[in-house]
């Protein structure tokens, strides 16, 4: 018997990084939900961004394109309406498909094939933050990342991101609910896909009062190398820390804890809210048909490298959480080591759903790669992740290239770098002058120089952004009209047939 097309959930939380959840190794992380997910479905313990900055990296991982493939350079720039998403792609095929919370869509469609949206963003979808690389890194916008929220994290009774993030979670829940009602009034199944994604653990680190003592008896691990790299080597980071004021601003010991902790804490609200969907997929009886997938967008350094927030292709930052979990004839059980990035996660959706598959994409079913390491198709090695960075905080291209336990930094004007995570993992030492890696620093500098055009990608990232500012200066200026969802008012309650308003909303327990 064919089985149903799963309905398929994908958690997002923002800037959550995987070496800061207990799934991933760490002692001092209190994630026992998403945990539990991974101990029962597949972990990706190599699993990397495209882009370790907030829009790009989503559009990126929507489109299953590289950011600057789609022009989705920096967190000001516009995803186009006429790329099609995985959300386009299910829909066509019959799935209900709904977005509820964060996903920085830049631009004037705020639904990119999302047929609902339950909830506006939490940051704003104009062309606001527009990189300048004719800026020096210290000649600070508005809107760059700052220092101060290292410096007075701690414990907050309501900020913004907790606002949003509690309405994405109940909005989440009855979203679910909601799912179970339509299918009962239609009399079929129509599956669903729900992306619910969560502002939290993004900076400022400010957690509730409860999820912050939970971590009062905790032994949270220092920075283990805060060290600053030396700016002949890596002008990158230093470029990173003068332009979020690290470089006239450096926190304390008690300062880098405090902020530690608040963010720990703020993976544990993350991971409380994962507790509450599932028990919800449960309590439906949906559990059987659905597949739940959680991620990040990027990670955080958290200290590390004298570096805070993201936008490094340093492990830290552009490693990201991949977990998948569903029934056993869907998910591949276990841990794999093979190399996967958020590209990955379109190819995922369409091999569950039934989905036809574009020629030419750039990532590979997550399903897929299990199956392969399993059997011993492919190897880490056998794969090549590139992270590409194009944003504030650099002046020209900075390409990565991962393959295997290699990795290999492009950037003009800056010195190549090289590590080998395998005998170096806190990557303190750039071998890219290293004789004995000469040969392999070549062939990947060869692989990148191949697949881009350094200096036309350049020229098209600064064409872009002198753009984007003229248009952007100009829309400020007479009636402006913003591009931020603003959600259509709900007619959920009784109106009309009072008995057969009643009727609809209820989900019966048959255990009563």
């Amino acid at each position: 018997m064919a089985r149903n097309r799963p309905n398929i959930i994908v958690i997002q939380a923002d800037q959550m990084a995987a070496q800061a959840l207990g799934a991933y190794g760490d002692q001092a992380a209190r994630t026992p939900n998403i945990d539990a997910l991974a101990e029962e479905g597949a972990v990706f313990d190599r699993a990397y961004c495209n882009t370790p900055l907030c829009a790009p990296s989503r559009a990126s991982m929507m489109t299953g394109r590289m950011p600057s493939a789609i022009g989705c350079y920096d967190n000001g720039a516009d995803f186009a309406a006429s790329e099609p998403t995985f959300a386009h792609r299910l829909r066509a095929i019959g799935y209900h498909t709904a977005l509820i919370g964060r996903m920085h869509f830049i631009g004037p469609d705020q639904q990119h094939g999302f047929e609902e949206r339950l909830t506006t963003d939490v940051y704003p979808a104009d062309l606001d933050m527009v990189p300048d690389w004719n800026r020096r890194p210290e000649d600070r916008l508005q809107w760059y990342h700052d220092a101060d929220a290292v410096f007075s994290a701690g414990v907050s009774k309501a900020t913004v991101q907790q606002d949003f993030d509690d309405e994405v979670g109940f909005r989440t829940l009855r979203h679910l609910n909601d799912r179970v009602r339509v299918n009962q009034a239609a009399g079929e199944r129509r599956p669903f896909l729900m992306v619910t994604s969560f502002i939290h653990p993004h900076d400022p680190y400010e957690p509730p009062r409860e999820h912050w003592d939970r971590f009062a008896d905790v032994d949270i691990p220092d920075p283990v190398h805060p060290e600053v790299p030396d700016p002949e080597q890596d002008p990158h980071s230093h470029r990173l820390r003068a332009m979020s004021g690290f470089d006239v601003r450096e926190p304390g010991i008690d300062e880098v804890r405090r902020a530690r902790r608040a963010y720990y804490a703020a993976v544990n609200y993350i991971d409380d809210h994962v507790g509450r969907i599932r028990e919800r997929v449960e309590e439906l009886g949906l559990a059987d048909e659905t597949v739940i997938i959680v991620t990040s967008d990027h990670g955080d350094m958290l200290g590390e490298k004298g570096l805070w927030y993201k936008m490094s292709p340093y492990e830290q930052s552009s490693r990201v959480p991949m977990i998948v979990h569903g029934p056993e004839d869907l998910v591949p059980k276990g841990r794999f080591a093979n190399t996967v990035c958020l590209l990955d996660l379109m190819p995922t959706l369409l091999e569950l759903s039934g989905a036809p598959s574009p020629s030419g994409q750039d990532g590979r079913s997550l399903l897929e790669t299990a199956r392969q390491e399993r059997t011993g198709e492919a190897t880490p090695k056998d794969r090549d992740i590139v992270i590409e960075y194009l944003a504030e905080g650099t002046l020209r291209p900075q390409l990565t290239l991962v393959r295997g336990h290699l990795k290999y930094v492009l950037c003009p004007g800056d010195p190549e770098q090289f590590f080998d995570l395998s005998v170096d993992p806190d990557e303190l030492r750039n071998r890219a002058a290293v004789p004995e890696y000469a040969e392999i620093v070549g062939q990947m500098r060869a692989t990148l120089q191949a697949r881009y055009d350094v200096l036309r990608l350049e020229s098209d990232v600064l064409a872009s952004q002198a753009s984007r500012r003229l248009v952007a200066e100009a829309l400020r200026n007479g009636r402006v009209r913003r591009w931020d969802f603003d959600p259509e008012p709900e007619q959920r309650y009784v109106r009309g047939d009072f008995w057969a308003a009643l009727g609809y909303g209820k989900v019966s327990d048959p255990s009563r």
